[in-house]
């Protein structure tokens, strides 16, 4: 048993560590891997009609883009957005969780000249911006919010993954747990039984992911507008996508955490380029005009507006979703050298890992988040 939870590498690992094949290691690739399978499989695949679109619309895309200056200057594209003039609240439980449901308009409209502009308008639902609050109701606390990873995005699961109540009650945190676009409650009733986005239709996942930077800048809007606490970010997988991408748009920051980031959709694409080019039927040389195209969105296109002892990431040694070397390395090194908290193991059980927790709180209290 004792050889089968060997020490954590320190946090401050340079490059990434050597994996150990322990028993509880092998369990979460093939965890992962199962998951991957799974996950895919119920992805709905576009129609060889859609993807002659989707190619023409992304060169139409592309020569605005430049034309603009958004591929030069991809922070330029995102504009600043106003903060919510009302948000909803209602009181809701998940199991023996008591939690606030805020929802508001969040205003986001793409701009006409852009191709897609008029599909994304009519995703009704995603219109709605959601979060799951857990709000101390004595004295002012800070915040931290977290974004879910891809294919999350309902409440009960969101706050169990975070360790909701560890973060509320024994850290003492206000915890905003945001729903990423077209995910959750916000996912078109036609789309499957998967999030449509990051996806093939690479428009959607410029408007989508410029969105869910929209939305979270408000609620930080919101916050900041109650407070004079220190707010942090904190992401898992697509939400550390998200994070990074709020990292190089807000300078206001407390802290930034990315969870096994998944921050590069080009090398992501590439690494599962057989699979794309199969049910795509996309050509290699389309594939660097794909990837051009979402530097818009793309986090490490951008220089980073927090500190690099305000950012802190947490990857696994044998993540088979977003692999360590061209994402959580990249992130690290794009963040100026951020700390790297390594653990054995893959990308679906990063919170079982031993260590993660407590470099998670470790963090949040370097960040000034924890009094």
């Amino acid at each position: 048993m004792a050889m089968d939870k060997p020490p954590d590498p320190p946090t401050r690992a340079v490059g990434k560590p050597h994996s150990r094949l322990t028993v509880r290691v092998r369990r979460d690739v093939l965890l992962d891997r199962a998951a991957f399978r799974l996950s895919s499989s119920m992805v709905k695949l576009p129609s060889p009609a859609e993807v002659e679109r989707v190619f023409e619309e992304t060169r139409t895309a592309l020569e605005l883009f430049e034309q603009r200056g958004w591929i030069a200057q991809p922070a330029t594209y995102h504009e600043a957005p106003p903060k919510p003039s009302v948000i909803w609240s209602s009181r809701e439980r998940s199991g023996s969780i008591r939690f606030a449901s805020w929802k508001w308009e969040d205003g986001f409209v793409v701009r006409p000249e852009e191709p897609g502009a008029e599909r994304f308008a009519g995703y009704a639902r995603n219109r709605i911006a959601r979060a799951a609050v857990l709000q101390h109701r004595q004295g002012d606390r800070p915040w931290l919010v977290c974004i879910h990873g891809w294919g999350m995005g309902m409440p009960g699961l969101d706050m169990r993954t975070f360790r909701a109540m560890h973060l509320h009650r024994d850290l003492g945190l206000n915890v905003a747990f945001v729903t990423l676009p077209m995910h959750g409650k916000r996912k078109p009733s036609d789309a499957g039984r998967m999030p449509p986005i990051p996806g093939a239709d690479v428009l959607d996942n410029v408007h989508g992911l410029a969105q869910a930077a929209w939305d979270v800048r408000q609620l930080l809007a919101h916050l900041r507008s109650t407070t004079s606490q220190p707010i942090g970010l904190m992401g898992l997988s697509l939400g550390g996508y998200t994070t990074a991408l709020v990292g190089a748009l807000d300078h206001e920051l407390a802290g930034a955490i990315a969870i096994v980031p998944a921050v590069d959709l080009g090398a992501l694409m590439s690494e599962n380029r057989d699979r794309v080019k199969h049910s795509a039927g996309s050509l290699p040389e389309d594939f660097d005009m794909l990837k051009r195209a979402m530097t818009p969105i793309a986090p490490l296109a951008m220089p980073p507006r927090v500190p690099a002892d305000r950012c802190f990431i947490i990857a696994g040694t044998l993540d088979q979703f977003a692999r360590a070397s061209t994402q959580a390395m990249a992130l690290a090194e794009h963040w100026g050298g951020a700390d790297v908290h390594w653990f054995h193991g893959g990308h679906v059980g990063v919170f079982w890992a031993g260590g993660v927790q407590g470099a998670i709180d470790d963090a949040l209290r370097r960040f000034d988040l924890l009094h």
